[in-house]
């Protein structure tokens, strides 16, 4: 029995690492499809600016490519690197909660991973809206045969972005939901300075709200919904419980006080 429960742990365990990297694998390529595509819409859109830029659906192009770039300003790769170890136990929790002190200029300084996380998902969660009104615009003009070239090329890419940004919201929102579970919890980091090595605990904040992502599906694509949760006492609760034994002690007197109270009389009577 004790074999098999270990072999089920086991099998278990191996489960859940093959499932985090299957979905470190999907937002790592979808990543990287995703910049290809940006590169592309540049390119369509510096081509044919001159042309088209009073046409409504310029203008939704014009949003989808402004989105983009935010997506891929949000260096999502550092994120995914910082925060997977985090999900696999290999680093605690509260190394993607410090908020990173870079430059100002740069895009998620003094941002903790956490965060940056968070944003990603609001993000893609409203790249959806402008995209399909542009692939509707584009629709329109292949119907009467204008621009087909153009507009099938549009429309392929548009299709293209909306399939990669629902996947990564569907992705995002995973790896947010385990990161937020573990941050709830009691954690003891290890520390090593000069072959020392200490630990030390790490509770969650009291004071800051988790927030708690689900994605629904509405028609015709995902939906973002945001919740707010108290953060967890029960952690600090459970340690800070006074110690109380499981048995009762006994305490015995010994005799050799008494025994030697009375002869102390006899002593002093005697100098």
């Amino acid at each position: 029995m004790a074999d098999t429960k270990l072999g089920e742990a086991a099998m278990a365990q191996r489960q859940e690492g093959s499932a985090e990297e299957g979905e470190e694998h999907r937002l790592r390529a979808a990543l990287r499809h995703l910049q290809a595509e940006a590169g592309v819409l540049e390119r369509l859109v510096y081509k044919h600016r001159n042309q088209h830029r009073g046409a409504a659906y310029f203008q939704y192009l014009l949003k989808v490519r402004r989105d983009l770039k935010l997506l891929l300003g949000a260096h999502l790769a550092e994120v995914i690197n910082a925060v997977f170890p985090v999900i696999t136990c290999r680093k605690p929790a509260n190394t993607i909660l410090v908020p990173n002190r870079q430059g100002k200029r740069k895009p998620g300084a003094n941002h903790s991973h956490y965060k940056r996380l968070l944003g990603v998902a609001r993000l893609l969660s409203q790249m959806a809206e402008p995209v399909m009104k542009g692939a509707v615009q584009i629709s329109f003009l292949l119907a009467r045969s204008f621009f087909v070239e153009l507009c099938t090329a549009v429309l392929a890419l548009l299709a293209r972005v909306r399939v990669l940004t629902q996947q990564m919201l569907l992705d995002v929102v995973s790896v947010y939901s385990k990161v937020t579970d573990l941050t709830d919890k009691k954690q003891a980091v290890k520390i090593s300075i000069d072959k020392v090595q200490a630990f030390r605990e790490y509770y969650p904040s009291s004071n800051d709200p988790s927030t708690i992502l689900e994605c629904v599906w509405v028609k015709d694509k995902f939906v973002l919904h945001e919740k707010t949760k108290a953060s967890s006492q029960k952690t600090q609760d459970e340690d800070l419980k006074p110690c109380t034994p499981d048995s009762s002690i006994q305490y015995e007197t010994l005799g050799l006080v008494s025994e030697g109270w009375n002869t102390l009389p006899s002593l002093i009577h005697d100098i």
